[in-house]
């Protein structure tokens, strides 16, 4: 309370600008806010892809054994294009965490929407060293707020990143998993017995594409019996690139490329 009352000082004292249109008076104006898209069925009902018209039940990942092992399922809030692509950027790589607020709210709308039911977020945690370049950890900051929106525990301390990973933008799906597997443990083994156990658990990240991130980090969580893990971001990748991930990973076409010289 005493934090939004002093960010609510700030703004007046300095307007803040819509990061996608330059439009004073909000850090997402609800112009650019009304443009966003929410993924809309029909989804794999296990990772949140999107499938071609007339698909259901699981994707050619999911169908493959490339889905998500340790969540039941894998969501976003919106499709990452647009002014919501342009907030999550700011706020990931500029600075720009005032943007935490609008988009930690979308995903609380999103927990509400999708009916989720979490019992406790846990944040997907950045590494030590890249933390302290960054100076904060953007997934921390949306966990918090949409917690807070939510009256939910928030666990940002729960999980570490014990091994650093290469940014995954340009990697393959098989790529994706190898870099992030086993990157992820508890900090206190005890604590997240007493935090987790029985607890529907939400873990939060800002950006998914193929789930890898938000399953390697799931994965550390399974020894501490949660009654369900769920995996939840704040945007995803579009119908068209959903499409052509999926194609890639069908057997057919996983022998066409081993074939090549």
């Amino acid at each position: 309370m005493f934090g939004d009352l002093t960010q609510s000082l700030l703004d007046l004292l300095f307007p803040p600008r819509c990061v996608a249109c330059g439009t004073a008076g909000a850090v997402l104006c609800a112009a650019c806010l009304a443009q966003t898209r929410t993924p809309e069925p029909p989804l794999c009902e296990r990772c949140g892809r999107a499938l071609v018209s007339g698909e259901r039940g699981q994707c050619p990942m999911c169908q493959a054994g490339h889905g998500p092992a340790a969540l039941a399922l894998i969501r976003a809030a919106a499709i990452h294009e647009g002014p919501v692509r342009d907030a999550v950027l700011a706020l990931k790589y500029r600075g720009q965490r005032r943007l935490a607020l609008p988009l930690g709210g979308m995903l609380a709308g999103a927990v509400t929407r999708l009916d989720l039911r979490p019992d406790v977020i846990v944040p997907v945690p950045l590494h030590a060293s890249r933390k302290r370049q960054r100076g904060y950890n953007q997934a921390e900051l949306l966990a918090q707020r949409c917690a807070s929106q939510m009256r939910l525990p928030c666990e940002p301390g729960l999980l570490v990143r014990q091994r650093a990973t290469t940014p995954q933008v340009g990697l393959s799906g098989a790529e994706r998993r190898t870099n992030v597997a086993g990157a992820f443990a508890v900090a206190s083994p005890a604590h997240a017995t007493a935090r987790l156990g029985g607890k529907r658990v939400l873990l939060l990240d800002d950006v998914t594409t193929t789930g890898s991130t938000l399953d390697a980090a799931a994965a550390a969580l399974v020894p501490f019996a949660p009654a369900a893990l769920l995996g939840l971001a704040v945007t995803r990748p579009d119908l068209a690139d959903d499409a052509r991930d999926a194609i890639l990973a069908t057997p057919t076409a996983q022998a066409r490329r081993g074939s090549r010289p």
